[in-house]
């Protein structure tokens, strides 16, 4: 799509510069996802390291053009974050909220991290940096996942787990990791960096279609399957299947394809039956008709409203229902709109989510998403939205990027 705001490029910038540029880039993305929990808390509020480089990685990315480049489907991409901050703002304005620290939060994750990802990860970045990021990308997953699987057995061999103040935890939380539930029976749940097996299965989830794409090991791939069962989280376990599936269908849909779903689907129930009963439960754990609990959330379905008369605290697991409890009927659509704006965009611009692209990929794991949202979302939690976010503004690049490369065979064929 036509540029709204034009940018014109620098000057060749020298090799120093753009060595302690690359490194910067490189070293903050890196971080954001492989360290996401280091930092402090003020009053309740966690102010962690990664997202206090979010800013700092925008004006880097800025500082590559004179002007604010953004294309008219990033615009758009925005407008449903926009609309539903503002209505948000009112109804809150109207109901109050019961914590400061969590109306906070949920203003970040809407209004904040879409401008991020949107104008960081977009030409401003990857034109000239994309396989720097990518490095940077795969190597943070790599680290997460082998560090994740590690810390598992660390756990359930010693009972203690490794946390680095400022780095690997919020200081405010170290000595707490147990109290965050993340144990099923005589197990915890692998956690890796990000402290909760529910937050970084997501997390990685929304990651995962384009790591694979990217990582040219076939043992870190499988890895990463590996450290997601690890987290013993349902949602993780939907996403893992969902991601098997798409990256099976997108090699195209052929009888072998469906064989070999079928047989990977027989052994994972094999797998599933020996891990649910070694964590001291049965089968019944997979379709817990209380819904781990969350089947009280419900009830707001019964007493759907415009404007709700409820106090704001935060969603809760099943997102979409805590849309509806909060912002009403409205909110509920604001919301789905807010998730599904940038994979329908990639729809309209030609990119098949059943195919192994890049812009495909990223796709993939926002579709992923918005289905384990029905679950659990992890709305509020860092460093969900930040993720989302990086990867719609990837996506939105290697569509066009794609679309570029495209023209240019079709020019050369002419």
């Amino acid at each position: 799509m036509a540029t709204v705001i034009s940018r014109s490029a620098l000057p060749p910038a020298s090799r120093g510069r753009i060595s302690v540029f690359g490194t910067a880039i490189a070293v903050i993305i890196f971080y954001m996802i492989a360290l996401p929990k280091g930092g402090i808390k003020v009053g309740g509020v966690p102010l962690t390291i990664g997202y206090a480089f979010t800013p700092l990685l925008a004006l880097l990315a800025m500082a590559r053009g004179r002007g604010l480049s953004l294309p008219v489907d990033r615009l758009l991409a925005l407008v449903p974050a926009v609309a539903l901050a503002l209505w948000s703002a009112l109804v809150v304005h109207i109901n109050g909220a019961e914590s400061t620290g969590s109306l906070i939060s949920y203003f970040v994750s809407v209004l904040y991290l879409p401008f991020f990802g949107l104008i960081t990860f977009s030409p401003l970045l990857l034109d000239d940096r994309r396989h720097l990021v990518e490095r940077a990308f795969v190597w943070a997953i790599r680290f997460i996942v082998v560090y994740g699987i590690f810390l598992f057995f660390f756990k359930q061999v010693t009972g203690r787990w490794i946390e680095i103040p400022y780095v690997t935890v919020n200081v405010a939380d170290v000595g707490q990791l147990d109290d965050k539930l993340i144990q099923r029976g005589s197990f915890f749940k692998l956690i890796s960096t990000y402290n909760n097996g529910n937050i970084f299965g997501v997390c990685v989830m929304l990651m995962a279609p384009l790591y694979c794409l990217l990582e040219e090991k076939r043992i870190l791939r499988a890895a990463l399957y590996v450290a997601l069962f690890l987290t013993l989280s349902r949602t993780a376990w939907i996403g893992m299947a969902l991601l098997f599936a798409l990256r099976s269908f997108g090699r195209g849909v052929r009888p072998s394809t469906i064989l070999y779903l079928l047989v990977s689907s027989a052994i994972a129930v094999v797998i599933l039956s020996f891990t649910v009963t070694a964590m001291g439960r049965d089968m019944s754990f997979l379709w817990d008709r209380n819904l781990g609990g969350r089947i009280a959330q419900l009830d707001v379905l019964s007493d759907m409203r415009i404007i709700p008369y409820e106090v704001f605290t935060s969603l809760p697991e099943i997102a979409y229902l805590g849309a509806i409890r909060y912002f009403g009927i409205p909110g509920f659509f604001l919301f789905i709109a807010y998730l599904g704006v940038v994979p329908a965009i990639l729809w309209l611009e030609g990119v098949p989510a059943l195919s192994l692209t890049p812009a495909a990929a990223c796709q993939q794991g926002l579709l992923i998403y918005m289905v384990i949202a029905c679950s659990d979302a992890a709305f509020g939690f860092i460093p969900v939205m930040m993720v989302f976010w990086m990867i719609a503004g990837m996506g939105l690049w290697y569509a066009h990027h794609q679309a570029r490369l495209e023209g240019l065979a079709r020019a050369t064929s002419d």
